[in-house]
């Protein structure tokens, strides 16, 4: 296996299920009005790329031994209390935008897109690294939108807490071994 390939799957396979959350920010979005959900995932695209650069020049700073401890410790605790404040209260804070809340979806995921897509690039040398993330990004966003679109949104719901405390319970434990 070469190297670009390895460096092609290594951000192709996270950013893919990075790109299926995205597609249900959108079809939350798309259930208040579709055309301002559109171009909030337009938008919100454009600016996942235009962050790249920024990732790459944050991306050492953020990956330092101290900064990433206390980020494990900062981010894992907001998402379990995330997920508590979701699981107890009925109903769920939303932007009052569709534009809002495709764009900002995209945008929050987008963002560990470029973390992964230039980690695979500096650890290989492989510009297929950052290829591999926004192919992956980018086909799931489309073709699982149809899907997301089919599931309730009470069930998305239920999902989003579910990946709150999934990931916030990983986050946490792996901050504080």
């Amino acid at each position: 296996m070469d190297i670009g390939e390895i460096a092609f799957l290594a951000s192709f396979l996270p950013c893919s299920f990075e790109g299926f959350e995205m597609s249900m920010f959108w079809s939350l979005a798309s259930l208040k009005d579709k055309a301002k959900a559109n171009l909030g995932v337009v938008g919100g695209v454009v600016v996942v790329t235009l962050m790249l650069y920024l990732t790459y020049i944050l991306l050492p700073t953020l990956v330092s031994d101290v900064t990433e401890y206390y980020t494990k410790l900062l981010l894992g605790f907001l998402l379990l209390s995330l997920a508590t404040y979701f699981l107890y209260k009925g109903e769920y804070p939303e932007p009052k935008g569709a534009f809002l809340v495709a764009f900002l979806g995209i945008i929050a995921e987008g963002l560990e897109v470029d973390v992964f897509s230039v980690s695979s690039w500096i650890m290989t040398g492989s510009f297929l690294g950052i290829i591999g993330g926004f192919v992956g990004f980018l086909w799931s966003l489309f073709a699982l939108k149809g899907i997301s679109l089919k599931i309730p949104k009470q069930a998305l719901k239920t999902l989003a807490v579910i990946i709150l405390y999934s990931v916030g319970f990983i986050v946490l434990t792996s901050g504080l071994v």
